[in-house]
């Protein structure tokens, strides 16, 4: 299958291994105003200190990040909190998943259960980006993405995106992000990529498939080169960055989307300077990601929100 079918659709011993040790009010309208303000905002020189950077990397089983050679995020993991055994819901596609991840809620509320998006419910549950548009349209906030769906039904407001629909689409995301970090004055980034995925597809998700090792191994070097860019910048050392990397589902050598360890079991990785280092106990959940950036953000979160998750890491 091609790259275009895939993104129109959207072996078990080591990963088996793993999972044991595993333990295991309404839609935020925006007024024109705000809007207006949003994009008018000079974006050279942010006074936010506090920013966000959320790498997302597509189909990454844990045991597999692991056996890969990532010296970047080897590093980056090293002084960070993590897990190799967080989770996802049942519903271990794409569509639900970045769903999961961007909203703070599970799959019985966004309403995502497959990658045709239908029945979606942002209006009531919005991604983080419409929140902070609506409470926060003073910060810069750009999604770089290598999935179409994500942009065109996740995050419909942003004050940035860039997506691409072909094959060098990973590589395109690497490149707006150096020259984001290194030209603009983000306060949140999200970039996604999705050749680990694609690669997963055609030869198996699993960590004795060299082909699904070597794409988690490129992605690893454009990682290297994006936290390059960010820790040059001229004013990193007076800014706050907290740095998150996971994925949206694991999988199986015959692709995923079942209710099963193998897909569900994913990596979650926080750094930054408020984090509290090492492993996570009790392992996270994707929809902890949301409230964990809100908290960042010093944005206090409404109970009315519904969110799902909680703070994790700091």
């Amino acid at each position: 299958m091609n790259r275009r079918e895939f993104l129109q659709s959207g072996c078990l011993a080591t990963l088996s291994t793993l999972v044991l040790g595993c333990e295991y009010k309404s839609y935020f309208g925006y007024s024109e105003i705000d809007r207006e303000k949003a994009l008018n905002y000079h974006h050279d020189h942010s006074p936010n200190a506090k920013k966000v950077l959320l790498i997302g990397i597509d189909g990454v089983r844990p045991d597999a990040l692991e056996a890969a050679k990532t010296p970047h995020l080897d590093k980056l993991i090293a002084q960070s909190a993590y897990s190799y055994c967080a989770q996802t819901d049942e519903n271990t596609l794409s569509g639900p998943g970045w769903s999961n991840i961007l909203t703070g809620v599970w799959s019985q509320k966004h309403g995502v259960t497959d990658n045709f998006f239908i029945g979606e419910n942002y209006h009531n549950y919005p991604s983080f980006f419409t929140r902070l548009e609506q409470l926060r349209p003073e910060l810069y906030t750009i999604s770089a993405v290598s999935w179409r769906p994500i942009n065109n039904h996740i995050i419909p407001i942003a004050d940035k995106k860039y997506t691409y629909y072909d094959s060098e689409g990973d590589l395109k995301v690497t490149r707006d992000a150096i020259r984001i970090l290194s030209q603009e004055d983000p306060d949140v980034l999200f970039i996604h990529f999705l050749d680990v995925d694609l690669a997963g597809h055609n030869y198996g998700f699993h960590p004795s498939v060299p082909r699904y090792l070597k794409e988690i191994e490129d992605v690893d070097k454009q990682i290297g080169s994006v936290l390059r860019a960010l820790y040059q910048r001229k004013n990193y050392p007076h800014e706050d960055w907290l740095v998150l990397c996971t994925t949206d589902h694991g999988g199986r050598i015959d692709g995923h989307g079942d209710n099963v360890p193998e897909d569900r079991t994913i990596f979650y990785i926080l750094n930054g300077k408020s984090v509290i280092r090492g492993k996570l106990d009790p392992p996270p959940h994707q929809v902890d990601i949301v409230p964990t950036i809100l908290k960042h953000l010093q944005i206090p979160i409404d109970p009315a929100w519904g969110l799902d998750g909680r703070v994790r890491g700091l």
